[in-house]
């Protein structure tokens, strides 16, 4: 599997990924998981956060095809914890929102998925999750999902704090939670997953920096 670090305005090489990327999310979350707030009638999920301060990160098979795949958006620019799910958020953040990304939109291809348990795809995007934000010098990323996504970053050895107590939503238990950053959380998902490798491009050619990151004095 290839790892792709992609922002917007994609270069051409990847434009056609990014487009294959939002065409599956709307398959997966409108089609399959029933968000039907995100219904659009080009049959692409793209919202308000799809934005240049966004990074997709998106994995590939070995034939080229696009198997999964998540986002990343700073804290200190708008994003979906604070905007659309701030109801969640009854605590603290660890620490200032420049050093914070809120990670959303994670799937894996309808095709590849086996259940509750742990596919490939997904274990390796657990892996360049973590890698990613090590990368960028964050120290903590936060999240809005169902209890089973919690429940799941805490088999692989992450550290996850809740930021208030479930809530339901469309049916499900719903929590806003917050993962250390470390590199004691990227071995521990490395060995929990058996992805030993980097996974990050080795020639370099993906964004290095989070945009607009100013370090609190």
């Amino acid at each position: 599997m290839k790892l792709h670090i992609i922002r917007d305005p994609a270069d051409r090489q990847h434009v056609d990924l990014l487009e294959q990327n939002f065409r599956l999310r709307h398959r997966v979350f409108v089609e399959m998981e029933g968000w039907e707030a995100l219904r659009r009638a080009d049959g692409r999920d793209v919202d308000a956060f799809d934005c240049e301060d966004a990074t997709h990160l998106l994995i590939t098979d070995s034939d080229g095809n696009l198997v999964g795949g998540s986002r990343i958006t700073p804290l200190n620019r708008p994003n979906l914890l604070q905007t659309v799910f701030n109801g969640l958020v009854q605590g603290e953040l660890p620490a200032h929102p420049s050093l914070g990304a809120d990670w959303t939109r994670f799937y894996v291809h309808p095709d590849r998925r086996e259940g509750r348990r742990r596919a490939p795809e997904s274990a390796a995007l657990f892996c360049a999750v973590m890698e990613y934000a090590l990368s960028q010098g964050l120290t903590f990323i936060t999240f809005v999902s169902s209890i089973y996504m919690l429940e799941h970053g805490t088999a692989v050895g992450w550290r996850i704090t809740p930021l208030g107590a479930p809530v339901m939503s469309e049916g499900k238990p719903t929590i806003a939670a917050w993962i250390e950053v470390s590199e004691t959380a990227l071995d521990n998902v490395r060995r929990a997953t058996g992805f030993t490798r980097s996974l990050l491009p080795a020639d370099g050619g993906w964004p290095q920096r989070l945009p607009d990151r100013p370090v609190p004095a």
